[in-house]
Order: C-alpha cells, then structure tokens, then sequence
C-alpha cells in the first residue's frame, strides 16, 4: 500500500509537470505562428483560400507539437522509473520494519543501503526501535515494581473512574482487580470522603500533587483510614490520569488520636493551673500557653516571642541585660528559677517568679522549655516590709540586750544613748528623769553637750521647753530644723546650735518617767520607721527604768524574805521530793496534805478534780470522805468552781455569811473561813486546793504565794501521774500492736545491739526475743555458712540507716530450721529530738510467697500462650489459606471444621479460664438448691452415650447409701462430673469399663469415677490439678488442661477435696469429697 502510494505520487508530479511544460510551450508555438502570419499577410494580403491553408498549418504544427511533447513525457517517465529502484527498495525495508515491530518484534534492525534521506529515515527507524525496546523494558520493570509494591496504589481516568490498581489493593481492602477497574471512584467513599477526594481531583487536573488523608469502605464494609500520595500523570502538558499511592493509616490515625487526647490532656492541665504557664521553643516562640495567658495577651500569643510577652520587648530580653530564663535552661539544660521586675499601666511595680524547665529528647538535648510566671509582687512587698521590719527588730533587740544586760542606770543611760545615736545618725543625747512627784525633769546622762548647756538646761518644769511638753503630753516631738520650725516660739535649744531634733518619751507601764532628747548640728528629717523604732526604744527604756526602780525595792526586801524562803524552801523541797519520787500520786497525796495543813494549821484541806465537768474528792486531810465522791456538780456556785473560772486564789474571810457560795454537806457549818487556790498545767484546769479553818484566818500576801507555788506543784504532780498512767497504757499498746505486726520487727541501737524484736521477727528466724536483745545484729544469723551474704546486705542497711538513709533491699536467708525465705528488708532510722540518729528500726517483710505467685503468675502465663497459640496458628493459617482460595470443595469444608474445632477449643478454654477466676476470686455465685444425684447420674449417661458407643465401652453407675439431703449447685457438681467422665473416655482405649460411684461416708458425700484405661504416670498424679498440666499423655490428645484445675476450685469451695489412684496399664480412680454444711449434720443427727 505504501508503495502504491509513492508510485501515484510520482505519477501525479509527472503528470503536473507535463501540463505546465507543454500548454505553455503550445500556447508560445502557436503565438509565433499567428504572430508570422500576420506579419506576412501585413506584406502580402492573402487570399481566402491562403488564409485557410495557413490556419490549417497552424492547427498541424501544434498537433505534431503535442504528440512530440506526449513522447516527451513517457520517455521522461520511463527514466524515472527506471531510477526509482533504488528509492523502493529502503520504503519496503522500512514497510518490513514496521510490520515486525507492530507484531512485537522490538528487536528488529534495518539495514541502512544509502547515506540519503531515505538512509536517514532508516537510522531513525533503528534508533527508534531500539529506544522503543528499552521503553518497554522500563515499563515491564516499572509493572513489576508496581506489582511488588506494599502500599496499594490505583490509577484514575478523567472521568473519575479507576483504571488500575496493584495486588496490595486488593489485599488491603478486599476488592478483586475485576471489582474495581471501571468502577467509579466515589464508588468507595461516603459523603464527606467524597467531597475532599472531588476536591483533591480537581487539584490533580490543575497539575498539582499533594498528600491527604480519607477513609475508604473495604469490602467487610469497614472504614479503613488511609494516607493518600497523590499526583498527577502528564502527557505533553496535559493531565491524562491521576495516581495515587495508598497507605494503611490505621496505626497512625490511633497514634494521632491518641496523641490529640494527650494534647487536649495536656492543655486542660495548663489551663487548670492559675498562674501562667507557656513553652518556648529554641527561637523563642511560644508554641503553647493555657488560659491564663491568653486572658491578659489574647489568643495570639502562640507563635509571639517569649520576650514580647514577658517584657513587652521588640528585641530579646538577654540584649537589653534581662536574665532570661528560657535562654539559660538551653545553655545549661537545668532548671532555672528568677525573679522579673517591671512598672504596671499605673507605674507601681511588679514583681514576677519565673520558673523554666527543660523539655528533653531521648538523646538529652532541650527541645523546649516550660516557663511558670507567678505573681508574687504581694510576697515581695511583703518581704520588704519584713526587711524593714527586721532592721527594726534587729535595733530594738540590740537595746533590749542593752536593757537586758545590767540593772545600773548609768551603764544602760550610755549604751542606748551611743546606740540610739549610732542607728539614727544623731550628734548628741540627753536624757531628763522625771521625779518621784511628778514634778520637775533632771537631766541623768548627756552626750554632745558642754556641763554648761547642762547646769543652764539640765531641770526644767513639767510642760515647760520641748522635753518638759514631750513629759506631760507622752507624744513624740520631733522637728528637722529647730531654728525655723514656728510650731517652737521659744526653747533653750534653740540658741544652742542644734538643728535636728527630737524628743520621745520614755514611758513606764502607767506614766511616762522621763524623756530622751537627741539632736543633730544638721538639719535631719525623721521618717516614720526612725519615729516608730524611738517611741518603741522609749517604751523598753522606761521598763528598764521602772525595772531598775523596782529592783531596788526589792533588794531592799530581799533580807526580809530571805530567811522566808528558806523555810518555804525546807518545805518545798519535802513536799516536791514526795511528789516528784511518786508515780502513784494516791500513795503521797494524802500526806502532802496532812503537810501543807500542819503548815498552814488549817482545819480542813482537801484537793478536788475536774472530772466530766464535776468536781469529785482526790485526796482530803481532815475528813474522812472516799476517793472519787462527787462534792460539787456542774453549775454549783462554789468556791472552787469560783476559783477555777477566775484562775486566781479566792479569799473567804466568812464562809457562813458570803450568799455567793454554797458549801457542800460534807463540810457543814462548822467552818468559818477558807482559801481557794485553782489548781492549773498551762491554760489546763485540773481542779482546785482548798484550806478551811474553824476560827476566822487572814493569811498575809507570802502565805497565798507560798501555797500557789504548793498548788502547781500538786498540779505538775498530778499531770505527771496522769502522764505516767497514758505512758504505762501507750507502751502497753505499743507492745500489743509490735507483737500483733505481721512482719519481722527488730530495733537496735547505734551500737548496732538489738535492743527488741517482735514475735513475728522471733518465729521468722527461730530466736527467741530475750536471747536476742544484747545481740549484735548480724550475729544472730550466724549460724549457717548460708547467710553470709545476708549478713552484709542487712550490715549494709544498718550503715546506710545511720547515715539517715532509709533503704529496701530483697535478700534471701536461712532460719534455724533450715527453711529458706525470700525477705524484704526495710531499714529506717530513728531521729530524736535533736535530729540525731537514736538507733535503727529493721522490717523483714517475709515475701517468699509473693515470690512463688510471682513464678506462678508467669508460669500461668506462658503455659497460656503455648495453649492459645497452637489452635490460633491453625485457624489463622486455614482462614488465610481459604481467603486466598488455595483450597476448595472437600478439602475446604474439612478446614472449615478444623477452625471450628480449634475455635470451639479456645472458647472451652477460655470459659475454663473465666470460670476458675471468678471462683478463685469469689464472684462466682453458687446455688444453693438440694441436688438429686440420681437425676445427674442420668443426664451424665445420656450426655456420654454416644462417646461410648463410639469408643464400644461400657458406663455403670451405682448410688450406695442414703445421699439425699446435700445442698449446693446442680450445675457446678454435674460439670464435675463431665470432666471426670470425660478424660475417663479421652484416655482410654476401646473397651473400656468406666464406674460412677456415688456414697455417703460419715457427713461427707463421696463421688468416685474409675474406669480400666491407660493410668497417669507416678510423676504425673502430683501435678494434676495444676492449670494447663496434661501429662505424659498430652501430646497424643487433644484438650486444654483446665478440667481438672476447674474440678478442683469447685471442690475447694465446697471444702472438699480431690484425689486420685492410679496405675499405668490398669486405669484411675478419681475420688471427690463433699461435706456436708454443719447445719445439715447437725439436723441428721438429730
């Protein structure tokens, strides 16, 4: 065909060729001819007949014309085609080429005949064979890629239809390559998926790639999250398809939402914290703040700068000479703490504490920092205040050690007065006495100020000069400049040079005693905190004076009361030896007051307690009345009662005629006056000491005090005693809960002797406490090679508890007996009242059963992923093998039976499991209903029948004696039963004979299953209660191990029990014991 079309090519450029060369050429010959003619008729006129001869010359000259130019043209032709081979044969290589690569022939090369075009043609036809070869290859490559690709991946057309997908499409969601391609992508998406993936399309028409996530419906109907990597397929700039690349966002999409419920967590955190709390990261952003911050800077704080929040700054902080705490946790990686300074809208100051703490990665570096503002300008105002406050007390503690440390008015007149001017910078001092009249100010001491400024100033009148108004008003004067103050017309001191001055009264309890005067040569102005620390320097000042007035008083006493008190000293030291020697106050306290009323010879004296709001008889001299009378209730208008709520001794001159006070019977009318002293611990009334006396007594003021001091050394005594009996009943309790402790107790001395042990710390190791205590500590456990290690572990402790370091260390050590135990030691120091170490207390908490449940534990565990994983395995691997249909018709419905097998057997297993944990932990609920054995011995035979038919054994059963009458659950005794019969039949050949034998023995109902089968090993029979034991038999049968573990906790929870008798060759017996309840017992016997 394509040489055809060459040839009717080459014939029509002939053709055209021929047309413009011979019309022409005919039109130019017959111009010349007619051209001539008219010449020669323009010379010659022809005739009619020569004009006709000529025009038939013209028509026979273009006729030869045009036969001589048709040969022309085929002469022509033929020499074309006569070279046109060689053009022919490159088009039929190249036809041949064409026809090989469009039957699939990539390989084929042309050979190249000539350096023409049509050579070039040829090369170009090789070239691009070869490069359509490697293109193929590439895209062979590029499906297999695809093909093996883990992500699914489907290709869209434009009509938003699916064109292609992978095998990990499939095998992801569940759709087969035929149920997807040409099906509409919206096909799999609900609504809202829909619209972003609408979206996302229309993006990929625009060219433009991107990655986004949408959940797609498999095939089971569920909503599977997936990552979708989409972009577009381009083909001379426009978009032809579109592709995308699935991946399973399942994981991921739990993560995100775990971690956007750990960020709300987080942020709900922040928010309930009060102060304000935000982190920065390593540029200085906030990138979280809770609400406080947000309340006083609004929602755009995050993503500011740190510095902009904090300090109000455009720059960092650190460059304006801020020490920024964010900046110093990422040099230093260690929390910091500071506090800021700054000026509020109205200029006061604020003061801000600001904690920053490092956010780590696993590698250590800081990724971020958590900074905590709080405002404490409240707390530094205060501590301000404090400052102040303590500068102040610092002063006034100085003078009162001043005032303290003597009783000479001199001495203690110098020392304030240097202090006083020290503190407040002053140039002088005098200090101005007031008489004992009242009357006129001396001058007692000066400084600064010549004798004769003194012998001129130093006595004025009450009022008169500014010392002599500070003495009659009490308020302070005080005045920067004496010269111009115009509330000062005139004063002695003006004229002297002084300018600063002031003047404080020194004020006694009542009066005020004198004034101290200070001045200064410069003008001074005096602030609040110098005039508040003067007036209270005054205040101290005039009690010292008073103190040193009063002193002399009483030095002048002291020879009176001298030989006075060394009586009452006698007496005291008598009366306090008794009381202080006893701990039994009943033993003394009759004859403390068989003394104290000889001393006084008082009539009657008897000593009442406070008990329950009544006041009952404690001791009585005088009066024969038994202990613990009540002499006056609640609400009695008594002396004592009198006495008790004025705290004060209470004087009766006349008990008879005094209506404010009702006397007890037990004292009658016999008495004329009395003293009432309460009797007082601190602000604790104990009751009330009363003297009575037959004739009217006065006692002078010394006696009162004397029998004050009487009465609250009865007080102490009788606190003591009660302190004594609490301490005796304390340690007796103390001693009670030791010895109660479960755990080893022993407490040792510095020395590290054992001063104590408990029992359970004797029964432990095998000691007992008397030959303990004395004991080094780690010499008791030295009886065996065994504990040497423990000994330097609790050594260790002991060192570590005396450095007051509490220590728990696990260790191991053999008792007496030889018994190994599992311990936890607990070392702990005992701290005094000085923070001294008084000894060390060890706790051996015996953990050997923890230990043992521990193993268990893990035993349980792994013996229940050993039992679980072989039927998984089986169903996993036939479940997958039928998805993948690698099996079919018989084969397939026997793998179905064998994964409703393995299922049926992990369900068995499981509520075996369940069951034994709901007993074990008591939730399981048993019924309570008489049981009619002979009914279950029925339905086990039925249940059973057709096991035995299979295996051609035989079942029997038999009821020997009267059963009827127990109580417990049908069910839980029938299942029992099951398990017995049923491993009867699993482990047992064909022919076996199996028994049920129901008995009563004595109050117990006994259930024996035997059978003639092939019998438990006797390594086996100790462990055959034990979960998910199966025995030397197990690998042979199939089954979960649990029957018997579950056989077990029933008879357990009936306080029964389970034994077996067995001999390999011959078969088992199993035998259940059931008692029956008390109650029922009792009832039958009777």
């Amino acid at each position: 065909m394509f040489k055809q079309r060459i040839i009717y090519r080459l014939l029509l450029v002939f053709i055209i060729f021929a047309l413009i060369f011979i019309i022409p050429f005919s039109l130019t010959i017959r111009k010349e001819i007619n051209t001539v003619i008219s010449e020669e008729e323009g010379l010659f006129p022809p005739s009619l007949k020569e004009k006709e001869i000529l025009h038939k010359l013209t028509g026979r000259i273009m006729d030869k014309a045009l036969v001589f130019s048709l040969y022309l043209f085929v002469f022509a032709f033929l020499l074309s085609m006569f070279f046109s081979r060689s053009l022919l044969k490159p088009i039929r290589e190249l036809y041949r080429g064409a026809k090989a690569l469009k039957e699939g022939n990539l390989g084929i090369r042309l050979e190249v005949g000539s350096e023409d075009e049509l050579g070039e043609v040829t090369k170009s036809f090789n070239e691009m064979a070869e490069e359509l070869e490697k293109k193929t290859e590439d895209l062979k490559t590029k499906e297999s890629y695809i093909g093996a690709m883990m992500d699914p991946l489907w290709v869209v057309a434009d009509n938003d239809t699916i064109t292609d997908i992978n095998p990990a499409f499939t095998k992801l969601f569940g759709y087969s390559r035929d149920e997807v391609i040409g099906a509409s992508i919206y096909d799999f998406l609900d609504e809202e998926n829909a619209r972003i993936m609408k979206y996302q399309l229309d993006e990929r028409e625009k060219g433009m790639s991107s990655i986004y996530e949408i959940s797609i419906i498999a095939k089971d109907g569920s909503s599977m999250p997936v990552l979708i990597t989409g972009a577009p397929i381009i083909k001379e700039g426009a978009t032809i398809k579109k592709i995308g690349v699935l991946k399973d966002f399942r994981r991921e999409h739990e993560l995100r939402n775990a971690i956007k419920e750990s960020r709300d967590y987080l942020e709900t955190i922040m928010d309930s914290i009060e102060d304000e709390l935000m982190v920065v990261d390593r540029n200085f952003k906030i990138i979280m703040a809770n609400k406080t911050i947000r309340a006083i800077k609004g929602d755009k704080v995050i993503g500011d700068y740190c510095y902009s929040i904090s300090h109000d700054m455009s720059a960092p902080c650190w460059r304006e000479g801020e020490d920024c705490p964010a900046k110093r946790v990422f040099e230093t990686g260690k929390i910091f703490k500071t506090v800021h300074q700054r000026k509020g809208a109205g200029g006061q100051r604020l003061f801000h504490e600001v904690v920053a703490c490092p956010i780590k990665d696993s590698k250590g570096n800081v990724m971020h920092v958590i900074e905590l503002r709080r405002d404490v300008t409240e707390r530094k105002e205060y501590e301000e205040k404090i400052a102040q406050k303590n500068k102040e007390l610092t002063a006034v503690n100085s003078i009162s050690g001043i005032l303290s440390r003597s009783l000479k008015a001199e001495e203690i007149f110098g020392n304030v007065m240097d202090k006083m001017l020290e503190m407040i910078g002053m140039n002088g001092g005098i200090i101005f006495l007031l008489d004992e009249a009242g009357r006129d100010l001396t001058c007692s001491y000066h400084k600064g100020v010549s004798e004769e400024f003194i012998r001129a100033s130093g006595r004025m009148k009450l009022g008169e000069d500014i010392p002599g108004k500070v003495a009659a008003t009490g308020q302070l004067i005080t005045t920067s400049d004496i010269g111009t103050d115009q509330r000062i017309e005139r004063s002695i001191l003006k004229h002297s040079g002084m300018k600063g001055c002031c003047a404080i009264p020194i004020k006694g309890k009542e009066r005020v005693v004198g004034v101290f005067c200070l001045f200064s040569f410069k003008t001074h102005i005096f602030t609040l905190e110098e005039e508040r620390l003067m007036i209270s320097i005054g205040e101290m000042t005039g009690i010292a004076i008073e103190n040193i007035r009063l002193y002399e008083k009483m030095r002048r006493l002291y020879e009176y009361q001298q030989q006075r008190r060394i009586d009452d000293h006698k007496n005291l030291l008598s009366l306090s030896s008794r009381l202080a020697a006893a701990l039994e106050i009943k033993a003394v306290m009759n004859s403390t007051l068989d003394l104290i009323r000889g001393s006084f010879r008082a009539d009657l004296v008897w000593l009442l307690e406070i008990d329950n709001e009544n006041f009952i008889l404690k001791a009585a001299s005088g009066l024969n009345i038994k202990e613990g009378e009540i002499i006056y209730e609640k609400g009695t208008s008594s002396i004592e009662w009198y006495a008790v709520e004025k705290k004060e001794p209470v004087v009766v001159p006349s008990v008879s005629s005094d209506s404010r006070f009702y006397l007890s019977d037990y004292v009658g009318s016999g008495y004329r006056s009395a003293i009432c002293l309460p009797v007082y611990v601190g602000e604790k009334a104990l009751g009330a000491l009363t003297l009575y006396y037959a004739i009217p007594k006065e006692l002078r003021d010394d006696d009162i005090h004397f029998l004050q001091i009487v009465s609250s050394i009865v007080a102490v005594a009788l606190e003591r005693s009660e302190l004594y009996e609490k301490t005796l009943l304390e340690r007796e309790m103390s001693d009670t809960i030791l010895q109660s402790i479960s755990d080893g107790i022993m407490t040792l001395d510095t020395g590290c002797k054992i001063i104590s042990i408990n029992k359970a710390a004797a029964d432990m190791i095998g000691i007992s406490p008397e030959k303990a205590a004395g004991n080094q500590c780690c010499e008791i456990f030295n009886y065996t090679e065994e504990n040497t290690d423990f000994r330097w572990l609790i050594g260790n402790c002991l060192e570590n508890a005396l450095e007051k370091k509490s220590v728990n260390v696990e260790a191991q050590f053999t008792t007496i007996n030889g018994k190994r135990l599992n311990v936890m030691i607990s070392s702990s120091p005992v701290i005094d009242s000085k923070n001294r170490v008084a000894g060390v207390v060890h706790v051996l908490r015996n953990i050997t059963r923890e230990k043992e449940i521990d193993r268990m534990k893990t035993e349980l565990v792994r013996t229940v992923s050993h039992q679980f994983r072989t039927p998984l395995s089986a169903i996993v691997g036939m479940t997958e093998m039928l998805i993948n249909e690698d099996v079919r018709d018989e084969k397939k419905k026997e793998y179905l039976r064998t994964v409703l097998s393995e299922g049926i057997r992990l369900s068995n297993m499981v509520g075996d499991l369940l069951n034994i944990a709901r007993i074990e932990s008591g939730k399981e609920i048993f019924a309570e209903e008489e049981i009619d054995f002979a009914a279950l011995l029925e339905d086990t035979k039925k249940l059973f029948s057709n096991a035995i038919e299979r295996k051609k054994s035989r079942l029997t059963t038999v009821i020997n004696g009267d059963i009827g009458g127990f109580m417990g659950d049908k069910e839980k005794i029938f299942q029992l039963m099951k398990n017995f019969v049923d491993n009867s039949i699993i482990f047992s050949d064909e022919g076996c004979n199996i028994g049920i034998t129901l008995s009563r023995k004595a109050d117990n109902i006994e259930l024996k299953v035997s059978d003639t089968g092939w019998g438990i090993p006797e390594e086996d029979l100790p462990h055959m209660t034990e979960r998910f034991y199966r025995g030397k038999y197990g690998q042979d049968v199939k089954g979960t191990g649990l029957g018997l573990a579950l056989c077990k906790e029933i008879a357990v929870r009936y306080n029964g029990s389970i034994t077996f008798d067995s001999k390999v060759g011959k078969g088992t017996t199993v035998t259940a014991t059931f008692p029956f309840p008390k109650d029922h017992a009792n009832r039958r016997k009777s």
